[in-house]
């Protein structure tokens, strides 16, 4: 994963976006105060060649002004303010850092006025990659009680573009898990740049965590397959929770191409699960991904294949574990007396893999229509062999409206 296009034209925009906050005041704009006619001839002067676009020439004014001997507070804060912004227009924007860090050095600024210095000031030392003075002044920005989205984004950037990942990933999910508890789908952008952040500090879980949330609210390919790599790779994983895998791509909408439809409806055929292979190969025929290439001669002859099987009865040569049989009958329409049967069997215990067990109870609530009863089934999965991890993405697939 990369950073996110959108985020970096955020940070870069708001770096450049110092002029419209910070034009020029008038001079007399604090009529409580004054200025003497030394001070107000050339920063008037400064004023005027600003208007007209030669920021260059207003900053001599500027200057002359500023050696004015012994100036008031209020003197210097105009010298420093018109200073800052004529610097910003001429593109000298360490003179507008040194300007903008006085007026906040002066204590003069105040609410809306010292947040816009601030974040200038922020934009300003971003640009110049100056990431750890863009990090101090950000943090300040928001102590100030600014809130603009895009300095956070340029907070978050500062933090990678210096190495510090860890504290990206720690204001990136501090801001993810804010917007889940809001009710609102997490951003898709800052998702990406939570799990690239991750990745550099080499934290799994916060990795994972990301990827889940963007197959959760924003299911694509390849966050499956970023987030199914992640989770095969962990040591102990169980093989047979490829199925699995499968059951929550198709509850998201993921499935998409024929290999998906494929692998999943043999799959499922192979684990006694006969009629959720043929809704899923059916599926794939209805959505045009299955029927119209060279692979259709095969594709047709599977979904003849689960047709037949099924239709067909318990095959005593082939016989299929009992809860694989109730799981079965989920799908083929007799959840019921399906659900009683694989809770039983959960009861009694003595399953082979009781957290796949689990797992699939979850599943079958699912499927069956119980979002609440299968959030609960899921909650009670333990296993590290991958069905925990599973459980976890259910759990949010299952939980949203």
């Amino acid at each position: 994963m990369s950073i996110p296009d959108r985020f970096k034209r955020a940070a870069l925009a708001l770096a450049v976006s110092g002029l419209s906050a910070l034009a020029v005041l008038p001079v007399a704009a604090h009529a409580a105060d004054t200025l003497r006619p030394d001070v107000a001839k050339p920063l008037n002067d400064a004023q005027n060649l600003y208007r007209a676009h030669h920021y260059d020439d207003a900053l001599d004014k500027i200057a002359q002004a500023a050696a004015v001997p012994n100036k008031t507070p209020y003197e210097t804060y105009m010298v420093e303010e018109m200073r800052g912004a004529a610097a910003m227009a001429a593109g000298q924007n360490g003179v507008a850092a040194q300007a903008y860090e006085s007026l906040l050095a002066s204590g003069q600024l105040k609410g809306e006025d010292e947040q816009r210095t601030t974040a200038a000031l922020a934009g300003i030392y971003f640009q110049q990659k100056n990431y750890a003075q863009a990090i101090k002044v950000a943090q300040r920005y928001q102590k100030a009680g600014g809130g603009d989205p895009q300095m956070a984004t340029l907070l978050v950037e500062s933090y990678y573009l210096s190495g510090d990942y860890a504290s990206a990933v720690h204001l990136l999910n501090t801001s993810v898990d804010a917007q889940v508890r809001g009710g609102h789908a997490p951003d898709e952008a800052q998702l990406q740049l939570l799990g690239t952040c991750a990745q550099h500090a080499n934290d799994q879980v916060a990795y994972r965590g990301a990827l889940e949330k963007l197959v959760a609210y924003h299911p694509k390919q390849a966050y499956w397959d970023d987030l199914l790599h992640a989770i095969r790779s962990k040591p102990g994983y169980f093989g047979a929770l490829d199925l699995d895998t499968y059951r929550l791509r198709r509850a998201t909408g993921s499935l998409a191409s024929a290999n998906d439809y494929m692998e999943m409806t043999q799959l499922a055929i192979v684990a006694g699960s006969t009629a959720e292979g043929k809704q899923v190969i059916d599926q794939g025929f209805a959505s045009g991904a299955l029927g119209h290439d060279a692979g259709a001669d095969r594709e047709h002859r599977l979904q003849a294949l689960a047709a037949k099987r099924a239709q067909a009865g318990p095959d005593p040569a082939n016989p299929v574990a009992p809860f694989d049989a109730a799981f079965n009958q989920v799908y083929a329409g007799q959840a019921k007396q399906g659900l009683a049967t694989m809770q039983a069997l959960i009861a009694k215990g003595g399953l082979d893999h009781p957290d796949l067990a689990q797992l699939r109870l979850g599943e079958a609530y699912y499927a069956a229509g119980q979002k609440a009863l299968a959030v609960q089934a899921f909650k009670a999965v333990k296993g590290s062999d991958g069905s925990a991890d599973l459980a976890q993405l259910w759990i949010l697939v299952a939980s949203k409206p």
